[in-house]
């Protein structure tokens, strides 16, 4: 069975998603397509603003056969953990070619990049000059852009796998906030924020969607309350953030304003959202290096007949989980809280925690 993968968030689902899809099956022609998506939270820290089940039924009506939740601890990391985490799951579904996208669309290129061995006292330079860790590893390596930085993540990955790359051409500028018929994610969360109407660039109807600010209240009362030792034993924080985050808590009121105070060449956005997460879902240092460093499961959020064809063949391969309860400890408790920190944030939160223990969307 021909399997193609790729990488997806859907922060909204849009229509340059669509034709990332479309170019998928359309190159690859494959019986199988596989899609490794984040669930309730994103890479760069933001709270998805629909559900992962939502996300998954769009994905399902839009062309993908099977839809796989990289886990939340893989999730809200750093590129590369997030990239060859999810490599490495699509690689134990059998996937046989990646199709990303890029900004340049120059594969040789990239795989040149994918080969650099990182001088990290240049690296640690660089940083100490000033700039942020993203832009001091873009300086070397002629400033990548963000989907081409995910796709040099992939192709490192890739090299322990026989799956083989397939980049496309990105059909909108990533940090545009233009609206348009091919808009990124960025424009369309802003839209939305601003109670836009953002139906020309997405097929979807997003009703009540949550975003980061509505985490703020909360987060600035554990911020209030957290002694400093207390922050230090969070996953992810380090240098002293703790500090810091504790005094913009007491002086800003509103979410973006505390971000901007936070913000510097030292600690990027990206970098203090998902610290803020950690804080949030309350996920130490501990707890996470508790976890195996590989997933020991593939959990299923969605299907089609393809996609259950799939599954029944690799059932005694790969340890398939289709229901919340078959995963394994300690990653359960971890994902179970994560998930209730979301509901949390619904209009309907038990009708959030039922579709969480249901099990997978089945598309007849």
């Amino acid at each position: 069975m021909k399997t193609t993968g790729i990488i997806v968030e859907y922060n909204p689902f849009h229509n340059g998603h669509k034709h990332h899809i479309d170019e998928a099956l359309r190159i690859t022609q494959p019986d199988v397509l596989v899609a490794c998506m984040s669930g309730n939270y994103n890479q760069r820290g933001d709270l998805s603003i629909i559900d992962k089940f939502k996300k998954t039924k769009v994905a399902l009506d839009n062309g993908v056969d099977l839809v796989v939740e990289l886990p939340y601890i893989k999730t809200v990391q750093n590129a590369y953990v997030f990239g060859s985490s999810a490599v490495k799951i699509l690689d134990k579904l059998g996937v046989n070619e990646l199709v990303f996208g890029s900004e340049t669309n120059n594969l040789s290129e990239l795989k040149k990049y994918a080969q650099l061995e990182i001088d990290v006292t240049r690296l640690k330079q660089l940083m100490h000059d000033g700039h942020s860790y993203p832009k001091s590893y873009g300086l070397l390596s002629a400033a990548l852009y963000p989907n081409d930085m995910l796709a040099v993540t992939y192709l490192k990955a890739l090299k322990d796998t026989n799956i083989t790359p397939i980049a496309i051409q990105r059909s909108n500028d990533y940090h545009s906030e233009d609206l348009d018929i091919i808009a990124s994610a960025t424009a369309i969360r802003k839209a939305l924020q601003e109670n836009k109407d953002v139906s020309m660039a997405t097929p979807i109807e997003i009703q009540d969607p949550i975003f980061n600010r509505d985490l703020y209240p909360y987060l600035r009362r554990l911020l209030f309350t957290m002694s400093a030792d207390e922050l230090k034993d969070i996953f992810l924080v380090s240098e002293g953030i703790e500090n810091l985050l504790k005094e913009n808590a007491i002086r800003y009121l509103d979410f973006e304003d505390f971000m901007q105070a936070s913000i510097s060449r030292r600690y990027t956005r990206s970098r203090i959202q998902r610290i803020l997460l950690h804080i949030a879902c309350h996920i130490t240092k501990d707890e996470a290096q508790s976890l195996d460093v590989d997933p020991c499961y593939i959990r299923v959020l969605g299907f089609n007949e393809k996609g259950q064809k799939l599954l029944k063949e690799l059932k005694d391969e790969v340890n398939i989980v289709t229901q919340f309860k078959k995963i394994p400890e300690p990653y359960k408790q971890l994902e179970w809280k994560v998930n209730l920190l979301y509901a949390s944030l619904l209009k309907d939160p038990q009708a959030y925690i039922r579709k969480e223990l249901k099990g997978p969307i089945i598309k007849k």
